[in-house]
């Protein structure tokens, strides 16, 4: 599920897939309008969502529906916890311990800059995580807090896990700051707008560079929490400039001969945005 926000549901439109309470129930259902402004404000700050299912099957995209054994997570992936919360979703990174079928599963306990988030018995959370090329989620709620011999969380077993295939040319929106060096030794700057393993498209207010030249590009990423400088090597596939309310240039580059690290940097930091917004 994913949380909405009070923009994004349409008042006056027919809704294009349901808006569900924290338990799934149907609030409002697909095709429904919403006329009062004043009743979607308090269902908002009660907490509504929507599921991505529908959304991704009609991008020939279809999430498919397994058991936590199929998936088969392991002991030490990464996965995250966010609160089902649509005013404040937080979002955590956590490690899977292992799990015991049917009842619970082991993560360790959230931390923000080094320090432990209180989390309280009973809170509800959606679990996201990668396992190869396919994005896994599902609802659960917390069972028991320890703190002894370390900080870990008890999670309710899930009943059903829902799964998608990541497309290898998927990309991730993203909003970076990029210093820009041409061959000419000439520098400058543009901001990325969203990045893949291969490529990224950059926007600025006019051309910094010519279809077919190659480039130096230097930006700043966080995949999973490590601070990363990278500076990769590019050549520019694309130069359009878009008419909209303000004029700009949007360039398409390639990636051009990747190192390894760099490549599993990139994979991460994709692989980090999707899961805020595939299931």
């Amino acid at each position: 599920m994913i949380a909405l926000t009070e923009e994004d549901i349409p008042v006056g439109k027919p809704l294009p897939w349901n808006v569900v309470d924290a338990d799934g129930k149907v609030l409002f259902a697909q095709s429904k309008v919403v006329e009062n402004r004043s009743l979607l404000k308090q269902l908002v700050k009660l907490g509504v969502y929507r599921s991505a299912t529908a959304e991704h099957a009609s991008n020939g995209e279809g999430a498919t529906v397994s058991t936590l054994e199929q998936i088969q997570l392991a002991p030490g992936d990464a996965v995250q916890l966010q609160t089902m919360n649509s005013n404040s979703a937080e979002r955590y990174q956590v490690r899977m311990i292992g799990f015991h079928a049917p009842v619970s599963l082991l993560v360790t306990a959230p931390t923000v800059q080094g320090k432990l988030v209180f989390v309280k018995e009973g809170q509800q959370f959606l679990v996201r995580g990668f396992v190869g090329k396919d994005a896994v989620a599902y609802k659960t709620r917390v069972l028991k807090s320890s703190l002894s011999p370390f900080p870990y969380l008890h999670l309710a077993y899930p009943e059903t896990v829902q799964s998608m295939r990541i497309r290898s040319s998927a990309r991730a929106s993203v909003d970076l700051v990029t210093a820009v060096i041409r061959q000419n030794g000439a520098q400058g700057s543009a901001r990325m707008t969203d990045i893949s393993v291969g490529g990224a498209r950059l926007v600025s207010a006019k051309p910094f560079a010519n279809k077919d030249e190659e480039l130096k590009l230097s930006f700043r990423i966080n995949p999973s929490g490590l601070d990363v400088y990278m500076t990769v090597d590019a050549r520019v596939r694309a130069v359009t400039v878009e008419e909209a309310q303000e004029q700009q240039v949007a360039t398409g580059v390639e990636f051009v001969e990747l190192s390894e690290q760099n490549r599993l940097y990139l994979t991460n930091l994709v692989y980090q945005n999707l899961l805020k917004d595939t299931l």
